[in-house]
């Protein structure tokens, strides 16, 4: 086998070993775009290989001619898989130069026909031959040179341009990586483009009696960049086997510490996940799970707020966050906290969603059972309060009760009479009814507030609100001599709540108030109440006295639990006002007035 043979065919194998591989790993990965671009310019070297070896074996002028008139076509795909190679893999060429670059070899193709065989050779009459490793070889006799050359010359520059400036912009990153790639891979291309048009110039004028030889200088190329490739391949495969290793010692953590990981895809909603977060949902090992089939395990009155939380962050910033209730399959209800965040494709679509899940079921019935006893404590709180006031509400019902005994004994003398006063009857009745329904909304306030079940929030009119709170505290107003003023406008906004904590935190605020008026004279002893907006979602009361104030020391440690300024108090009044404002999104502070007393101020969310 002579020598041409052996070397254009080894090259050829070589070639065609480097295009199936890159191949097969832009078929795995499809974003891969660089792995393509290499592929496709190993591939026109092996074109390139096929055409050298014809055009050097022939001695037919007309099969030189077809060789030479398709060498533009492929040497074109060659140089576009070469640009898009160095755009894809050191992505720091500009858009601008590469388009020119592309747009300058697609003008070459479009003038190739005008120019005759090509840009090079304008057309060939007769073939010669040269020696080439020990064997005769053909090239053309007699040619002309074609008055285009100058336009593939400047392509040529165009493509080199391009590639300089992204190798100078790789450098400048500065990183070892980034200028090893500079060198290698940017270093050959730019001496393939320099050597490439030289060598053809000489060529066609005549001045080297040499056949058109690209395949080897551009398989030199490809092999230096293939070599890199290759490093940069193995140094992909060690990550790989290092995040392996680590993935392993994330799902040892993770199983450690009860965590289940997922992802979802977003197109087919697929739910790919981790062993543990099958156990921790009921799902088997082998089992498919789709974005239905875990909306069925989720309790019914949490389905609704899971899918809004899907949708709402995917349209959002892109983070997840629930706790859901699950119902596994052999009954058992068990309480789950997801953290997630989506990936987004360019243009801002929502890919895939990964994320967390934790079985918090001990933790929950744990944070119920203090909501329980904080409940326990309120209610004892509110209890205890109206046991404060107990004297004066007895008074008070005392007054309506003995008006109603005396008309109906009024009553009874009026139906012995003869005639009976009709009249003078349907007065006393009248009062009777209307002695009844103020006794009826005095024992009914009494009820609601005492009565003990788990907090409703929902809207909650304060108008309405304060007024109720002034019916229960109106007798001991009256037996302490002192005076409630209310100045809540009437288009306030309503606020988010339980109406009878609320209460119990206006009432317990109203009482210590009284208490800190105790020693005035009966002429300061006035309490004013003002509620006013603060901001678009909040609400502000405020609860003034005319009192001794607040001991400045003392300030700072009143919401504190068995901390009191009153003698004999318990020190839990406040305690549990804070802790029902932060239940409900609020906040409670305390501060002396510029003048006499004190004033509890609140701040609670407005109803949305």
């Amino acid at each position: 086998m002579s020598w041409i043979t052996a070397i254009w065919s080894a090259s050829a194998g070589a070639c065609l070993v480097m295009a199936l591989l890159h191949l097969h790993l832009w078929l795995r990965d499809r974003s891969s775009w660089a792995n393509l671009c290499f592929a496709t310019m190993v591939a026109t070297v092996m074109g390139f290989i096929a055409f050298e070896l014809i055009s050097m074996r022939t001695e037919s002028v007309e099969i030189y001619r077809q060789i030479m008139r398709w060498t533009p076509p492929l040497f074109a795909v060659g140089v576009i898989g070469t640009l898009g190679f160095v755009h894809f893999y050191f992505g720091t060429g500009r858009t601008w130069l590469l388009a020119g670059a592309i747009g300058l070899r697609a003008l070459v193709l479009a003038v190739t026909p005008l120019a005759g065989l090509n840009l090079h050779v304008s057309s060939i009459s007769t073939l010669a031959s040269t020696t080439l490793l020990g064997e005769r070889v053909s090239i053309p006799g007699e040619w002309a040179p074609s008055p285009w050359i100058l336009l593939a010359q400047v392509a040529a520059l165009a493509h080199l341009a391009y590639i300089v400036d992204a190798t100078a912009r790789l450098w400048r990153q500065g990183d070892a990586e980034a200028r090893r790639r500079a060198i290698i891979v940017g270093g050959s291309l730019i001496l393939f483009f320099v050597i490439t048009p030289v060598y053809s110039v000489a060529v066609a004028s005549g001045g080297l009696r040499l056949p058109f030889i690209v395949s080897l200088p551009f398989l030199v190329t490809l092999l230096a960049m293939s070599s890199e490739l290759s490093g940069q391949m193995l140094r992909t495969i060690s990550l790989g086997r290092a995040l392996r290793a680590r993935e392993r010692e994330l799902e040892l953590a993770a199983e450690s510490a009860d965590l289940g990981f997922w992802t979802r895809n977003v197109a087919n909603g697929q739910i790919h996940c981790s062993a543990r977060w099958r156990r921790l949902l009921g799902f088997a090992a082998d089992e498919s799970i789709d974005l239905e089939a875990f909306m069925s395990r989720l309790h019914l009155d949490d389905r609704p707020g899971v899918d809004r939380a899907l949708n709402e962050s995917a349209r959002g910033d892109g983070r997840y966050e629930m706790e859901y209730r699950v119902v596994r399959p052999d009954g058992q209800t068990r309480w789950i906290a997801s953290v997630g965040r989506y990936e987004f494709d360019p243009a801002g679509r929502p890919l895939l969603l990964r994320g967390v899940s934790l079985d918090i079921t001990e933790r929950k019935q744990a944070a119920l059972e203090l909501q329980q006893r904080k409940d326990e404590v309120a209610h004892l709180s509110r209890v205890t309060t109206l046991g404060e006031i107990s004297g004066s509400l007895a008074h008070e019902l005392n007054q309506p009760l003995g008006a109603i005994l005396s008309n109906a004994e009024a009553a009874e003398l009026q139906l012995k009479r003869t005639p009976i006063d009709l009249e003078e009857l349907r007065a006393i009745l009248a009062d009777i009814r209307r002695d009844d329904l103020r006794a009826s909304e005095i024992l009914t306030g009494i009820r609601d507030f005492l009565r003990r079940q788990p907090a409703e929030f929902g809207p909650v009119a304060l108008p309405g609100l304060v007024r109720g709170v002034a019916r229960l505290i109106g007798p001991d107003l009256a037996s302490r001599h002192a005076t409630l003023a209310i100045e809540i406008p009437d288009d306030l906004p309503e606020v988010n709540g339980d109406r009878v904590q609320l209460q119990q935190v206006m009432l317990n605020l109203v009482v210590n108030g009284l208490d800190a008026m105790a020693a005035c004279p009966a002429d300061r002893r006035r309490l004013t109440l003002r509620a006013a907006v603060a901001s678009p979602e909040t609400v502000t009361v405020s609860i003034t006295d005319l009192g001794a104030g607040i001991p400045p020391e003392r300030i700072g440690d009143l919401f504190e639990a068995f901390r009191t300024t009153k003698p004999g108090g318990l020190g839990l009044g406040l305690t549990i006002c804070r802790s029902i404002l932060e239940a409900h999104g609020g906040t409670i502070s305390l501060e002396n007035n510029a003048g006499p007393g004190a004033t509890a101020r609140l701040t609670l969310p407005v109803f949305r």
